[in-house]
């Protein structure tokens, strides 16, 4: 008898651990993808006696693997550049026109077929992972911008000037080398 009350106490006892256990699980889960995030948005206003400056907003890698990746792909992609070609980050293009460089849109819906390679030896979906997310941040980034005004910089590619509620294509400038 008593042997049963103890079956009894453990069923009742997993019935409530084991769906603990599976939303425990989930949340550890989706702290490692925030966790996993290559980019960063930062956001800056200087205030003086005279009033507040404009916005600043910046983009850059936020691992160390990621800063080593966006490196070697931003040089291919300043190359690229220079060549005259374009260079395609998902929902933005990049690309030189009369002698300088403009920003505009590109895939309405951003995908793997959206982005500019680089020839690195690192797997495609690292790649992948690496420019989709910074397509998503450089869009959140603009639609700030454009609704603050103020300037864009993605580290080592390019920087903008945005005036409130300007509509794109936007005249760029080299951020970080010389065409």
């Amino acid at each position: 008898m008593p042997e049963n009350r103890l079956l009894e106490r453990l069923e009742k006892l997993e019935g409530i651990w084991v769906p603990m256990i599976r939303w425990l699980s989930l949340v550890i889960a989706l702290c490692g993808l925030a966790l996993a995030q290559d980019w960063r948005l930062s956001k800056s206003q200087s205030v003086t006696t005279q009033g507040a400056s404009a916005w600043r907003y910046t983009l850059s890698p936020k691992t160390q693997e990621a800063r080593e990746l966006w490196q070697k792909l931003s040089e291919q992609y300043r190359d690229h550049l220079r060549a005259g070609y374009r260079v395609d980050l998902g929902s933005w293009r990049i690309y030189f026109r009369g002698g300088k460089l403009w920003l505009e849109p590109h895939c309405p819906t951003p995908s793997a077929a959206c982005l500019t390679f680089g020839a690195l030896p690192v797997p495609k979906t690292r790649q992948d992972h690496l420019l989709l997310e910074l397509s998503a941040l450089l869009d959140r980034a603009l639609r700030e911008a454009q609704s603050t005004g103020g300037s864009l910089t993605l580290s080592r590619l390019f920087r903008v000037e945005l005036r409130r509620n300007q509509a794109p294509p936007y005249p760029a400038s080299p951020s970080g080398w010389k065409p």
